[in-house]
């Protein structure tokens, strides 16, 4: 799986992050961005928190397909 991070809101704009993870949620390199983040915010600084794409192969429901 492809977990992506959504940036952050600063001083009322949208930054982008670039950090990119394959693996699972709970993987440690995920838990130490987040770490990362949550350790800036405050009132000028919220993350945005984590994205996943779907995995390859299977299918989202809404193309009428059945899994």
């Amino acid at each position: 799986m492809i977990i992506q991070c959504k940036g952050v809101q600063k001083n009322h704009r949208f930054e982008k992050c670039e950090f990119i993870h394959a693996g699972d949620w709970g993987d440690i390199p995920l838990i130490e961005h987040q770490n990362f983040h949550k350790s800036l915010e405050n009132t000028n600084y919220s993350w945005l928190g984590f994205d996943s794409s779907q995995p390859f192969g299977k299918f989202s429901g809404r193309d009428g397909k059945r899994i």
